[in-house]
């Protein structure tokens, strides 16, 4: 079962917020963090990404920019890149996670292009970039957390009759 996923971004400011604001929206019960490879720390999330997901009544004047870490990388079970460079980057810093790193829209090898410093209307284009890749993950995460907890539960059955 998935449970912790991070998304990664360059300065944790837009995409990397955006998206993982976007996916706990989807009431999925996941936690969902964000961090950037190169953040600047402490800063708050850009005032159009603010404005795109309030568009939504969605909130993230809270956020604060944070640094990527290999301890945040751990705790995540899964960790979603804005970009397919992004993602052969985490890869090589962490090897052993391999399996557990995706670009977000990777499944149609589409990047989420990083809209700061532009203005509105390319958060907005961003928005609906990565509006496909979180309802296709939030997908596969809801099924796959279903098929695990199903597991679990014959699994669960099997050993209580085992003890009869």
């Amino acid at each position: 079962m998935i449970s912790n996923v991070l998304m990664v971004c360059h300065g944790n400011l837009c995409r990397s917020v955006m998206a993982a604001a976007l996916l706990q929206q989807r009431g999925t019960g996941l936690r969902v963090k964000s961090a950037g490879l190169a953040a600047e720390v402490g800063q708050p999330a850009a005032k159009q990404a603010v404005a795109v997901l309030s568009e939504l009544g969605i909130d993230i004047r809270s956020h604060r920019a944070t640094q990527l870490t290999g301890r945040i990388a751990n705790d995540a079970e899964l960790i979603l890149t804005m970009t397919a460079a992004q993602t052969h980057w985490l890869q090589s810093l962490y090897p052993v996670m391999h399996g557990r790193i995706f670009a977000l829209r990777g499944f149609d090898s589409t990047d989420i292009g990083d809209p700061i410093g532009m203005p509105i209307s390319d958060f907005r284009v961003c928005r609906a970039a990565m509006t496909t890749g979180i309802d296709y993950w939030a997908e596969r995460l809801m099924r796959f957390n279903e098929r695990s907890r199903g597991r679990a539960h014959d699994e669960t059955l099997s050993a209580g009759r085992g003890a009869w």
